[in-house]
């Protein structure tokens, strides 16, 4: 870990099924000065993004019963309805396939990246992110 932790106290949402990936990010992003909220469905991370009104969302796009794109529609209409600013939306998958980058986009992620995320690119992409967003 840095001595200077790169993500300050971002509010972060993270939605991913798999416990022990979910656990592991969740560690990464804590080490690196977030205040994160896992959750393991897109049901509760939509609930949850809604509520919390986080910085950013992280978020697997198979998940059970309903996909990541379900929740980016959920929370980008809600954003839209209540005139917020964005949060910065990450999808994070398996697939590599053009179809899922090009879906994730349209759908409202403003990134995309596949699994298993280096965490120096998550972290730097997460912080540019924010950093831009504020600008």
């Amino acid at each position: 870990m840095n001595e200077v932790s790169r993500l300050g106290h971002a509010k972060i949402v993270l939605i991913e099924d798999d416990l022990e990936s979910r656990e592991s990010l969740r560690m990464l992003l804590e080490g690196e000065g977030a205040d994160v909220v896992a959750v393991a469905d897109a049901e509760e991370g939509a609930e949850t993004a809604i509520r919390e009104l986080p910085d950013a969302v992280i978020c697997d796009i198979d998940l059970p019963m309903m996909d990541g794109f379900y929740l980016i529609q959920r929370l980008r209409d809600h954003e839209i309805r209540c005139k917020l600013t964005p949060s910065v939306a990450i999808a994070l998958t398996g697939h590599d396939e053009d179809e899922y980058r090009l879906r994730s986009i349209g759908e409202g992620f403003q990134h995309f990246m596949t699994k298993p995320a280096h965490p120096d690119t998550l972290i730097t992409l997460i912080r540019d992110s924010l950093n831009s967003r504020s600008m």
